[in-house]
């Protein structure tokens, strides 16, 4: 397994500025010393996640995210603690190695290698004599050979092992070759995935090649269009294809065409309608609604005109309401593609779709013909939405919602509005049961907060404060384990703490929150040497205070048998003794 030297992670940490990456991300105001924005991990309306640049660390105080700049990457882009170092890295000029990787290079550098050579290959083949009749084929459907060297359009040979081939006569080796998805493996070896299909590279937001969508040149081929699997550069639910040519225009243009297809992007974009990005072969996930957010708030749906493209926009639209992004569909003509229709019409055709683009709700009644529905087919139509709105948080679009079904149905708003209560709270005691195995870590008793105060007070910025603790400290006495292990990394820390450091140092990822949390909050206020004389009497007493409930409760017992309990009682007397002398220390 591949790993980057302690050394070398500490070297990015520091180099990094976590105001700065996290700000590539996320709209970040400054509040005080902090930065505050809105926190893409849960469906957030007011600002709550809170950037420290002094400690390094960020933290949600309504969802409980939080770590620091590696956390930040791995939760938000969904990749490895090695790419996020990876990533960083390379961005501030630091040269990251992984011992045990393949020949002593970067894993993923070699990954990303190998995806470049493919497209190469492919894109190559596409201009070669012998695909004459594909180069055709493409320019037939609208694309100019500009276009197809801009998008890097390739072929895929016919035979079963060619990329294989020239993949192995650059010294690929077998575990890079199977992770990459290129390849399929067999009881009867590894062949090549892609065979005679027009290949579309699929690139990550810095324009690296990590997968491969390809278009089958047979008629009979069940499968029109074969993507690259889950791999260790691609996840489906991640990628939005074209994002990262598309992405300035969308921030300019305060919108985004979002298609279902990699033709219908390239049409679109080639037309002059660069403000695009389609879904990569797979249905629209929360993942893609919060990079879209980035950007815009804005989303023109343009999928196919037939029925898997109505339904298919429905629940997209759904899913964009609840990640606080505004759908509005263009109802592109029955049995055509955004391809297809622009083809025919030009672009002038999109560009009018989108002006008079139709909500939601108006396209969803409208398409399910439900005004003429029975009152129960209508009924059950209006619980199906009031079920995907009860999740969308932004009580305005709610209610915007609401008022527009009244409307067209002639329901009463207030009865659907108690309805509509009704389902929030069917749905929130199902959350709470799934829950109920993750529920967060809670110190609510006194020797809990005890120990909580104590490593508040080793993490203050005073190192004065620090010393008091330490002098007084007995770090046997501490029975929470998260508690204890981070008073064990704070005690020797005698210069300034570097926060971040310490998060890498806690195995999960609900350990790694509750650090956070703690070492974002606000210190104890009073004297230092107060607050550590009263948690140390707490947590000394504690096992005093036991002992002697657990004694009382055996001379209880012993006088019900009729036993003597005079052992039980001196041991009780003496136990009193203790906490005594430990009251007037």
């Amino acid at each position: 397994m591949a790993r980057i030297s302690p050394e070398v992670i500490d070297r990015v940490r520091d180099a990094a500025n976590i105001v700065d990456v996290i700000s590539q991300y996320l709209d970040l105001r400054k509040r005080g010393q902090n930065f505050v924005g809105i926190c893409p991990f849960h469906n957030d309306t007011h600002p709550s996640l809170y950037v420290s640049p002094v400690k390094e660390i960020y933290k949600c105080f309504a969802c409980g995210a939080g770590g620091n700049v590696f956390t930040f990457l791995t939760e938000y882009e969904k990749i490895s603690f090695v790419e996020a170092v990876k990533q960083l890295g390379d961005k501030y000029g630091i040269e990251v190695r992984l011992s045990g990787a393949v020949e002593g290079k970067d894993y993923f550098t070699k990954l990303y290698e190998l995806h470049d050579f493919a497209a190469n290959y492919f894109h190559k083949r596409l201009f070669s004599d012998e695909s004459k009749n594909v180069i055709k084929y493409l320019t037939k459907r609208g694309l100019t050979t500009e276009t197809i060297k801009k998008f890097k359009i390739g072929l895929s040979s016919t035979g079963w092992e060619d990329l294989l081939n020239k993949v192995k006569a650059q010294n690929y080796t077998k575990d890079i070759i199977e992770k990459s998805g290129l390849f399929t493996k067999t009881d009867k070896g590894i062949f090549d995935r892609f065979r005679d299909r027009i290949m579309f590279p699929i690139s990550n937001n810095s324009g690296k090649v990590i997968a491969f969508g390809g278009r089958t040149l047979d008629k009979d081929e069940p499968a029109k269009y074969l993507n690259s699997p889950e791999t260790p550069l691609y996840h489906k639910s991640d990628v939005l294809y074209g994002l990262h040519l598309s992405r300035q225009t969308i921030r300019e243009k305060g919108a985004v065409f979002l298609v279902e297809g990699y033709m219908d992007f390239i049409q679109l974009y080639q037309a002059g309608i660069e403000n695009v990005v389609a879904a990569s072969g797979t249905a629209l996930a929360e993942r893609h609604v919060q990079q879209i957010r980035k950007f815009t708030n804005r989303v023109f749906l343009t999928y196919d005109g037939d029925q898997a493209g109505t339904d298919a926009a429905i629940r997209a639209g759904y899913l964009l309401y609840q990640g606080g992004v505004e759908p509005l569909i263009v109802q592109v003509p029955a049995g055509i593609d955004p391809d297809d229709w622009i083809m025919k019409n030009g672009a002038e055709a999109i560009q009018q779709g989108a002006e008079s683009a139709v909500s939601l709700i108006d396209f969803q009644i409208s398409s399910k013909n439900v005004e003429t529905l029975s009152s129960a087919e209508q009924s059950q139509f209006v619980n199906n939405i009031l079920f995907a709105i009860a999740s969308i948080s932004d009580s305005i679009i709610r209610n915007s919602i609401l008022k527009n079904i009244s409307q067209r149905l002639q329901i009463d708003e207030t009865e659907l509005l108690q309805r509509l209560k009704r389902e929030q709270t069917r749905q929130r005691t199902r959350t709470k049961e799934n829950d109920v195995n993750e529920q967060p870590l809670e110190f609510s008793s006194l020797i809990q907060k005890a120990q909580l105060i104590l490593v508040k007070l080793l993490a203050s910025d005073d190192s004065q404060i620090r010393q008091v603790v330490r002098d007084n400290i007995e770090i046997t006495l501490f029975s929470e384990p998260v508690l204890k292990k981070l008073a064990e990394i704070l005690l020797p820390l005698y210069e300034d703490i570097k926060f971040s450091s310490i998060i890498d140092q806690f195995d999960t990822k609900q350990e790694r929150e509750l650090v956070t949390k703690i070492l974002m909050e606000d210190k104890p206020q009073e004297s230092p040497e107060i607050e550590v004389a009263d948690c140390m009497y707490v947590l000394k007493s504690y096992p005093i205070k036991e002992k002697i409930k657990a004694t009382r409760f055996k001379i209880r017992e012993l006088e019900q048998c009729g036993d003597d309990p005079i052992e039980a009682v001196m041991e009780e007397a003496l136990l009193q003794q203790e906490l005594r002398e430990l009251n007037r220390g």
